[in-house]
């Protein structure tokens, strides 16, 4: 996981993309919702920002004896 942490600030403009299409898709009347759209953007919304907090977290430095994250 540590060789792709280079790419962090890419999967998080493309989360926020997907963001904004979750936003206007939500935005339409109820009745002219796509819901499976909406649950497939959600669904694979999820894995990406899991996907990065996992790099986020991989990426920080930590202290050996606390664990506390160094600055």
């Amino acid at each position: 996981m540590s060789e792709i942490t280079g790419f962090i600030e890419i999967f998080e403009g493309r989360l926020n993309k997907m963001k904004l299409l979750l936003g206007e898709e939500l935005g339409k009347a109820k009745h002219d919702r796509n819901r499976r759209k909406i649950k497939d953007q959600l669904a694979d919304a999820r894995k990406l920002n899991k996907t990065v907090k996992e790099m986020r977290r991989a990426s920080t430095k930590t202290c050996p004896h606390c664990g506390k994250k160094l600055e």
